[in-house]
């Protein structure tokens, strides 16, 4: 309502509103959690921490294993030292020289370093290397999905909240119509069918509202599942401004594709697995190459004999002439690792496309048809309640309620059109590795995005 609405006009609406809260039973949030005056933004939703959160926490114990299999990796190149002993009795030989002494104890420390290897150890060391340039892009990707979740999450909430605001004037309408109906009943100016069709409308209704008031909780216990703190459930959210977003036209469906292809979290971490797969196979291939190493052993001996040494430095070599088919096995196993990857990475591709597709055609259709269908439901509204306004004057209406109802009505579609099109332009952002927040620029996103080079190649609620 403006300054320019007359009293009586302001005044109806206020005693509309005292209906609808006391049908309401009071709307504002009464959550557990720690209840502040600070709503919660968009923006502190998207930078929450989500090392607790866990999905981006099994991904994180897949970058921890990453790293363990390249320490392993890296331990096998290192000198290896060992302490070994025996305590023993014996029988002596006839021959031997002192038949008394029936001690072979003994005692020895060995140092043992592999020196050339004929290139399978860097091999090793760069597919585990990839392995982990894979689990750390794996990681962003579930952050960035994690946060995209969030973010749709988030609207959800405030669509919960439009959603009862609607359900809630629609409800306080018909329950005055009801109310009037009984006592026109009384003085029998309404008859039976009447009455019980009324209170079919109010009984339809009161149910739509109960459960649009309890999707107000649900929807926000799910945002706070997904950020990661349970125990604080948002009682306030602050809705984002996004019209700016109607403006901005997006990318051609090339530039989307190309630069999804070359920015995608999950495909570049699948690239650094299929790269590393290589290094692996190669590897395998190579596993019965020989193995040049040095070792220094030092050792006490009980018993003295002529061939015992008490040390011994020397570099030896490693020439396997039969592993009874481990190399084949070792080769079938990579290969089927690099197939694997292969298989993943043109599913992967193919969902790009797909998604490149769809997002671009549905830009479009959000910032033009949706746009025009919400501008003809707000002129609708508007022009209804001028309607209304003059037949209320004129003693041909007896409320402005039906009025209200559409406009709020309307303002939901506006925010469904309005945050539909702001999880396209979001999810776009994320396919192209860029975070969230740069799809919502008042400049063009697509337009402004560096993309880098690729690194890896293959094919408030009530309680």
């Amino acid at each position: 309502m403006d300054r320019d609405t007359p009293l009586w006009i302001r005044g109806l609406s206020v005693r509309l509103m005292i209906v609808i809260g006391l049908l309401g039973g009071g709307i504002s949030p009464g959550w557990t959690a720690e209840d502040t005056n600070q709503p919660l933004t968009l923006d502190a939703a998207l930078t929450v921490p989500l090392n607790q959160q866990y999905d981006v926490m099994a991904a994180e114990a897949g970058l921890v294993a990453a790293r363990a299999n390249q320490a392993e990796v890296e331990s096998w190149s290192d000198p290896m030292i060992s302490v070994h002993g025996q305590l023993r009795y014996i029988q002596p030989s006839n021959v031997a020289p002192d038949q008394n002494n029936r001690h072979d104890n003994a005692l020895g420390i060995t140092a043992r370093r592999q020196l050339f290897d004929f290139g399978r150890q860097d091999l090793r060391f760069d597919a585990a290397e990839e392995q982990v340039s894979g689990a750390k892009l794996s990681v962003l990707g579930s952050e960035q999905q994690q946060r995209l979740a969030i973010l749709r999450a988030y609207f959800s909430v405030l669509m919960a909240d439009q959603q009862y605001t609607v359900l809630n004037e629609r409800m306080a309408v018909v329950y005055v119509r009801f109310d009037k109906a009984k006592d026109r009943k009384k003085l029998g100016m309404t008859s039976d069918y009447e009455l019980a069709q009324l209170q079919r409308d109010y009984e339809d209704v009161l149910l739509a509202r109960a459960k649009a008031d309890a999707s107000r909780r649900i929807t926000r216990r799910h945002l706070a599942e997904l950020m990661g703190t349970p125990d604080q459930i948002p009682a306030k959210l602050e809705k984002p401004r996004f019209a700016h977003l109607f403006d901005l036209k997006p990318p051609e469906l090339d530039v989307a594709m190309a630069q999804m292809m070359r920015g995608d979290p999950i495909l570049q971490s699948l690239r650094a697995e299929y790269s590393g797969s290589e290094h692996s196979l190669r590897a395998a291939r190579d596993h019965n190459a020989p193995t040049i190493y040095a070792e220094v052993n030092g050792d006490y001996y009980q018993r003295e004999l002529g061939s015992r040494d008490p040390f011994r430095a020397g570099v030896y070599i490693e020439f396997p002439l039969y592993d009874g088919g481990l190399r084949d096995a070792k080769i079938g196993k990579a290969q089927a690792a690099r197939m694997r990857l292969q298989a993943r990475i043109a599913a992967r591709e193919a969902t790009l496309r797909e998604y490149a597709t769809t997002l671009v055609d549905m830009i479009d259709v959000q910032r033009k048809a949706a746009l025009s269908r919400v501008k003809a439901l707000e002129n609708y509204s508007d022009l209804n309640f001028t309607r209304k306004q003059t037949l209320y004057q004129m003693e041909k209406s007896t409320d402005l309620g039906d009025a209200m109802v559409e406009e709020s009505a309307a303002q939901l579609e506006r925010m469904r059109a309005t945050f539909t099109l702001a999880s396209y332009w979001a999810e776009l952002a994320v396919l192209e590795g860029r975070p969230i927040m740069t799809a919502f620029s008042a400049d063009s996103p697509a337009s402004s995005v560096h993309v880098p080079p690729a690194t890896h190649s293959t094919q408030e609620p009530k309680s």
